[in-house]
């Protein structure tokens, strides 16, 4: 599966690993059992339509019949996650604003060590565009803005101003996150509850990937703060 050999692949009645879908990888964790774990390195869809949970036996020897287990989600990828992942928003929400409304999210990927966007856009961006995008998304940040998670009828959504993937096909009832006064956009993804959670943003390059179509990579989280620090051990 992926990049990667599992040989235990487990579909659990509640599951709370966050599969592969919509740009953001799965979550990484573990399944106890009485005497075994299972590493989770990957989370995915599969024919029956279930959420399976794919790893290795990394303690124990894994039974014929599993019966009662703990799933755990390791926690600091998932916020690091968390945070890229709001992280696209508020960088959607600042493009916007900066280059104009023409500006579409065309495909992202969100991992919990680093993010990129793509979208839209006739031309590169000037220093001075790049610069004041980069400022503007830590400026929410700073503001520490709320994230609300709601359920809403797709139509309500739509006029109410939520943003949603040019091409894809939603159901009747969608999945919103709005960062308040920001952006409000069809999501089913984790998110961070405030914009201070992220911590910082960093815009590492910016580069076309097909006509009309630029990628944005970037960093959020331990993850500039870590960029950072190299960059001032570099120039010292």
């Amino acid at each position: 599966w992926g990049q990667f050999e599992a040989n235990v692949s487990l579909v659990l009645s509640q599951n709370p690993f966050y599969a592969e879908s919509g740009g953001q990888v799965s979550d990484h964790g573990w399944v106890h059992g009485g005497d075994w774990v299972i590493e989770v390195r990957a989370v995915g869809k599969i024919d029956s339509g279930h959420t399976a949970v794919m790893g290795t036996v990394v303690e124990g020897v894994f039974p014929e019949t599993p019966k009662a287990v703990v799933a755990e989600v390791d926690g600091a990828l998932r916020a690091e996650t968390e945070r890229n992942h709001t992280a696209t928003h508020l960088l959607h929400a600042a493009l916007r604003e900066r280059l104009g409304e023409h500006v579409q999210q065309a495909g992202s990927l969100v991992a919990p060590d680093r993010f990129r966007f793509d979208f839209s856009h006739r031309g590169p961006l000037s220093e001075a565009e790049r610069s004041e995008i980069e400022f503007r998304v830590n400026e929410i940040i700073l503001a520490n803005a709320n994230v609300l998670v709601s359920q809403r009828d797709y139509q309500d959504a739509i006029a109410e101003g939520a943003i949603g993937l040019f091409g894809e096909k939603y159901d009747d009832v969608v999945r919103v996150i709005e960062v308040l006064g920001v952006s409000k956009e069809l999501c089913g993804g984790t998110h961070v509850r405030s914009t201070g959670q992220i911590g910082s943003f960093k815009i590492l390059a910016e580069t076309g990937v097909a006509a009309g179509i630029r990628r944005i990579e970037a960093l959020s989280g331990k993850a500039a703060y870590e960029w950072s620090v190299a960059r001032e051990r570099l120039l010292s």
